[in-house]
């Protein structure tokens, strides 16, 4: 493996490439800055259940770089660029919002048509699973020094899950349940939390229910009557009840749980058919919100988050991953029986 070090014309780095039945390392050529934009130097990026569906399910061509949470350090700028130098730690905020279309315009920048359909790494320019990237200086935020880059990769899901939080309008004394405690479902929880919300999750892995309990957020495995269980805790059930597990069946669960009259919010990838009753749904006046990506806003508040520590994302953020494993990385993501939120270094 060769040392990192930027060429902008004429040299290539290691990236991870999607091929039809794998992932591949690669050499391919450096990016390069353009009018606008920067060249980072990647120290860490996160891998999600997005990713995962775009490998598993063939979501993309061959030849796409995937990865649209990292950060890393300023290694060129392009024509224009005057607030930015090399040397500067940023992070990255993936989702290019047109900021000209009627959802830019009226606060729903996270469904702005253009920004889903160019995100860094998911369908737009080269992601973060390589040694360098490019992107607009409009998508970066600068990382505090008390921000490593680990825990400024994973400002992107926290955004993620804030949104969701958000959504379901939490608020002191809200009783929140929550299915699925992978990274997003224990992120919402800890911001839950911190809004005042009273929260219980539940999950299949009894090892993510332990950390969860060593988050001090309460939690069940989902065999052990834990439905019962936090509608007791919740007298009712959940006004909130957010599915993160990303299981098609969960969501029809997630509505059985929630109190008449409560919300549920999906949060999580989903890339196969789901039935439900909507019967149960109207007669006990179930709300139905789907929740995708975040806000400016809220991604500039999710930094802020871990920059204040008022959110401690260090228990899931522990260790780096070497490029050379992101195969198997991606092979054990459903069977990965803890809460650890992966997080590869490219330079590694």
């Amino acid at each position: 493996m060769r040392a990192a070090k930027y060429e902008p014309i004429g040299t290539v780095m290691r990236a991870v490439v999607l091929r039809e039945n794998r992932l591949s390392i690669e050499n391919v050529p450096d990016p390069t800055a353009g009018p606008g934009a920067v060249v980072l130097e990647v120290a860490a990026c996160g891998v999600c259940g997005t990713d995962h569906s775009i490998y598993r399910d063939r979501l993309l061509p061959d030849g796409a770089i995937l990865g649209h949470e990292f950060a890393g350090t300023v290694v060129e700028v392009g024509r224009g660029v005057a607030d930015w130098v090399p040397g500067d730690r940023a992070t990255v905020l993936p989702v290019p919002y047109c900021g000209r279309c009627e959802l830019c315009l009226t606060g729903k920048q996270n469904l702005c048509r253009f920004g889903l359909g160019h995100t860094l790494g998911c369908g737009g320019d080269p992601g973060g699973l390589a040694q360098f990237a490019a992107a607009p200086v409009a998508s970066l935020r600068r990382l505090p020094a008390s921000v490593d880059a680990k825990r400024g990769a994973v400002v992107e899901p926290l955004a993620v899950a804030l949104h969701a939080v958000n959504l379901g309008d939490v608020k002191p004394g809200t009783r929140i349940g929550i299915i699925g405690l992978g990274p997003l479902g224990l992120f919402a929880g800890l911001i839950a939390r911190s809004h005042g919300g009273l929260t219980f999750g539940m999950d299949m892995r009894e090892a993510r229910v332990d950390c969860a309990h060593e988050l001090g957020l309460g939690a069940f495995n989902c065999d052990d009557q834990a439905d019962e269980r936090i509608r007791d805790l919740t007298n009712g059930g959940p006004d909130v009840v957010i599915e993160a597990s990303g299981r098609p069946e969960a969501i029809e669960r997630a509505a059985g749980l929630a109190r008449v009259g409560g919300r549920v919010v999906m949060v999580a990838s989903y890339h196969a058919p789901a039935e439900i009753k909507p019967g149960r749904w109207v007669t006990r006046g179930i709300s139905l919100l789907p929740s995708i990506a975040y806000t400016a806003l809220e991604f500039d508040a999710a930094l802020d988050m871990i920059a204040t520590q008022r959110i401690d994302v260090s228990r899931l953020v522990d260790a780096t991953t070497p490029l050379s494993e992101i195969q198997a990385v991606f092979e054990r993501f459903e069977t990965q029986s803890d809460a650890i939120k992966v997080v590869v270094d490219p330079s590694a």
